[in-house]
C-alpha cells in the first residue's frame, strides 16, 4: 500500500491557529534542549528579522490516524514545535495579543477545561507538568523566576530565559517594531510538517518512523530502543503496573547513563543473546523488527516484568566487566587487546559470555575470564579479514549460550601473516606487549594506553643504515609501533628516547636499550622477536577441555 503521506510548509500561525492538539508519543526521549540550543534558536531569529528574510526552522514528521480519536502525533521535531511553544507564550505575555494566548491552548467543551497545545506522554521527565505550569504564568510568575530561578524543571527554566532575552530585546524596539516582530514571529517563521496518515495510531506511526528514517538519513537504531520503551509500558499498563514500570525503567535507564552505555546498545546485547539461545547465527535482524515481530522474541513470549528483569541482568553483566578491568590487570589489558580490533562485534561476545555465567548463577572468576578472552583474541586476530567476523561472533555466542566448548584449532601462519593484517597492526603490538611484560603491577590500563611510532620517517633520513626502499612500509610496520605510557608530546628524537629508555615498562625501555637512536638493526631484530612470540600465541591449539565455557 502506497504511504498516504502529505507535506505543505506552513508559518507558526497555521499550525498552531487549529484545534489540533499534538501530541508527544510515550516512546519519545523527554525535552532536552539546553540554555544554548534555546539561545541560539533566539539569536537566529532575531538575525532574520533584521535581515527582513523568512526563518526556516525544519522538517517535523507527524502521524496522523483516520480513526475519530487519532490526534497528532509529533515523531521528529518535539523539541523545536515545543520550545516554540514556550516562544508564543513569551510573546503573548509581553504584548498581550490575544490571537497570541489563543494559539497557545485548545479549550475541552466538554470538561470546560483550557488544555495546552501540546501534550507530552513522556513518562522519563516531568514534561507535561512543565509545560501545564508554564502554560497558566502571568508577567508577575515570570518576573518573580527572572530574578533569581529557583529549582525549576528544563522546560520552565527555559521559559525564564526566553522571557529574559525577549524583554532585553522589546526595550530596544519601540512599540512599533514590537508588534512588527511578533507579526513576523507567527507569519514568517516557516516549518515543513510531513504527516502520514494510517489506518489506526500504530500504522500512521509505522509509516512516520520510516519517513523519519529516511529524511536523517541514518538508521532507526536511534529511535528503537525509545518504541521497545514504549511497549514495554504499554505491557505494563495493560495490566494496570505502569507506574511500577516507569520507576523500574528510570532506575535501568540511570544505570545505562552510569555506565556510559545507550539503551540502544543493552537492546542490542539482549537480541543476540536471545538469538544465541535459539541458535541462530544467521544475518542479524534490525532491533525493532526482531523485537516486535520475530516469534522468539521475548516481547511475544515474556511479561514485561521478566524482560526488564533481563535488560537489568545485561546492565549488572556491563558493571561486572567494568570491575573486573579495575581488579584485573590481566583482564583489562586482553580487553584493550580487543577493543582495538578492528570489528567491534567482538567485545558483544564478551557479554554474553558474563551474562551467561551470571544468568546461571555460577561464581565469575578472573581465571575463567582470561582464558575466555584469550581463545576470543586468537579466533579474531587469525580470522580471515576477507569474510565477515560477525557469523563467526555469532556462532561463539551460540556455543557460549548452550554450553557448547569452544575450540580453537590453529594452523600455521604464512610469512605475510603480519602484512595482510596491517588493520589489526595496534592490536596485535598490544598483544606482543602483553605477552611479554612480565610486571603487570605496572602496566598502564587507563588512557594513557596509546600505540604510537618509535621512529617518524623524518628521523630515519639523517641516518643511512635504514634503507631507501619501501621505507614508508617499513615506517608503518608492526615493528615500529609500540604502546607508550608516557605523554606522546615529545618532539624531538632525544626526547622520545629518553621517554623511551625511563618508562616504567621493561617492554617499552628494553626497546631502545640506552641509546637515543632506533636502529635498521633494531628494527628488525624486534620485528623478528614480535613474530615469534606471537605465532608462538596464535598458532597454540585448545582443546574442548581447556576451552569450556562453564568454568
Amino acid at each position: 500500500m502506497a504511504l498516504s503521506l502529505s507535506a505543505e510548509q506552513k508559518n507558526l500561525r497555521s499550525l498552531f491557529i487549529n484545534d489540533d492538539r499534538y501530541i508527544v508519543p510515550s516512546f519519545q526521549r523527554p525535552y532536552r534542549w539546553t540554555k544554548n540550543e534555546v539561545k541560539q534558536l533566539f539569536d537566529d531569529i532575531t538575525q532574520a528579522f533584521s535581515s527582513n528574510e523568512d526563518y526556516f526552522v525544519g522538517n517535523i514528521v507527524i502521524a496522523r490516524g483516520n480513526d475519530d480519536r487519532s490526534k497528532p502525533q509529533i515523531i521528529d521535531g518535539q523539541q523545536r514545535i515545543l520550545t516554540l511553544w514556550m516562544y508564543l507564550k513569551v510573546l503573548a505575555i509581553l504584548t498581550n495579543v490575544s490571537r497570541l494566548d489563543e494559539m497557545l491552548s485548545i479549550r475541552d467543551w466538554e470538561d470546560e477545561k483550557v488544555l495546552s497545545k501540546i501534550y507530552s506522554l513522556v513518562f522519563e521527565e516531568a514534561d507535561q507538568s512543565g509545560i501545564e505550569e508554564v502554560l497558566v504564568w502571568d508577567k508577575e510568575d515570570f518576573k518573580t523566576r527572572t530574578k533569581g530561578l529557583p529549582k525549576l524543571g528544563l522546560i520552565q527554566s527555559n521559559a525564564v530565559y526566553i522571557y529574559k532575552w525577549m524583554q532585553e530585546y522589546f526595550d530596544r524596539l519601540d512599540n512599533t517594531k514590537q508588534t512588527e516582530f511578533w507579526k513576523y514571529f507567527i507569519d514568517r517563521i516557516y516549518l515543513l510538517p510531513i504527516a502520514l496518515d494510517g489506518k489506526d495510531m500504530a500504522e500512521a506511526t509505522s509509516r512516520a518512523l520510516t519517513i523519519f528514517e529516511t529524511i536523517n538519513n541514518r538508521g532507526l537504531d536511534l529511535a528503537d530502543a525509545d518504541i521497545l520503551k514504549a511497549k514495554l509500558y504499554e505491557m505494563a499498563t495493560s495490566v494496570k503496573e505502569g507506574n511500577v514500570f516507569i520507576d523500574q525503567w528510570k532506575c535501568f535507564s540511570q544505570k545505562c547513563i552510569e555506565l556510559s552505555v545507550p539503551v540502544n546498545d543493552v537492546f542490542r546485547y539482549y537480541l543476540r543473546i536471545i538469538r544465541a539461545k535459539n541458535n541462530q547465527t544467521t544475518s542479524e535482524p534490525n532491533l525493532r523488527n526482531f523485537f516486535l515481530k520475530n516469534e522468539i522474541s521475548p516481547f511475544k513470549t515474556k511479561e514485561w516484568k521478566s524482560i526488564m528483569a533481563e535488560l537489568n541482568l545485561i546492565g549488572d553483566t556491563l558493571e561486572s566487566i567494568d570491575s573486573l578491568k579495575s581488579s584485573s590487570v590481566k583482564m583489562a589489558l586482553l580487553y584493550q587487546v580487543l577493543q582495538e580490533h578492528s570489528s567491534a562485534i567482538p567485545l558483544s561476545a564478551m557479554v554474553v559470555y558474563i551474562y551467561s555465567i551470571m544468568e546461571s548463577n555460577n561464581k565469575l572468576e578472573e581465571k575463567g575470564v582470561v582464558r575466555f578472552l584469550e581463545i576470543l583474541i586468537k579466533i579474531c586476530y587469525t580470522y580471515d579479514l576477507s569474510q565477515d567476523i560477525k557469523y563467526k561472533i555469532f556462532d561463539i555466542n551460540a556455543r557460549v549460550m548452550n554450553n557448547r566448548p569452544l575450540v580453537y584449532q590453529a594452523s600455521g601462519i604464512a610469512e605475510e601473516f603480519f602484512d595482510e593484517r596491517r588493520r589489526l597492526r595496534n592490536g596485535l603490538v598490544m598483544l606482543y606487549h602483553y605477552l611479554i611484560e612480565n610486571n603487570w603491577k605496572k602496566f598502564p590500563i587507563d588512557s594513557l594506553v596509546r600505540v604510537e611510532r618509535i621512529v617518524r620517517q623524518n628521523d630515519t633520513i639523517a641516518h643511512p643504515d635504514w634503507p631507501k626502499d619501501n621505507i614508508d612500509k617499513e615506517i608503518e610496520s608492526m615493528a615500529n609501533f609500540s604502546i607508550i605510557d608516557f605523554s606522546k608530546s615529545y618532539k624531538s628524537l632525544q626526547e622520545r628516547s629518553h621517554a623511551y629508555n625511563s618508562s616504567s615498562l621493561t617492554s617499552v625501555s628494553g626497546i631502545l636499550k640506552g641509546k637515543t637512536y632506533y636502529s635498521y638493526n633494531d628494527f628488525t631484530y624486534r620485528k623478528n622477536d614480535m613474530q615469534t612470540v606471537l605465532t608462538k600465541f596464535l598458532t597454540q591449539s585448545e582443546s574442548e577441555k581447556n576451552y569450556n565455557i562453564k568454568f
